[in-house]
């Protein structure tokens, strides 16, 4: 189910669902320019797709960060489960699950997302990838 606590990044790394890999900037620095490209659209967008290319971007940030430090994730919960390593506090990792799972309800069960969390979302966004420019 969607709705689960976001376990230790350990726990991916034993399950499989990341593995170490070769550091890589370049897949950073590309990601990175997604990420940029996908928040300029996203703020023009109707909510629904708002909240997809916010949590989009929240995800393929972490996965910049992840490949600069060397490890290649399989899961969208281990992705998250990444901030811990980050030291981002324990709130911020709740807020990026609760993305997760409003974008899985809207993604896959055609929820309608109100203008009001379309515009959360890309605050949430912008909150935890600020600082994660890769050039």
């Amino acid at each position: 189910m969607v709705e689960n606590m976001i376990m230790s990044f350990r726990y991916y790394l034993e399950k499989g669902s990341v593995r170490k890999d070769t550091k890589d900037v370049n897949r950073a620095k590309s990601l990175s320019e997604i990420v940029k490209k996908r928040m300029e659209t996203a703020r023009k967008m109707e909510p629904n797709f708002k909240l997809e290319f916010a949590y989009e971007s929240v995800i393929e940030s972490i996965e910049a960060v992840m490949a600069v430090n060397g490890y290649k994730s399989y899961s969208h919960e281990a992705n998250i489960a990444y901030l811990r390593v980050l030291s981002f506090p324990e709130s911020v990792v709740v807020e990026a699950d609760k993305l997760r799972i409003k974008r899985h309800r809207s993604k896959y069960y055609g929820g309608k997302v109100p203008e009001e969390e379309g515009d959360k979302a890309i605050k949430t966004a912008e909150r935890i990838i600020r600082n994660w420019r890769i050039s």
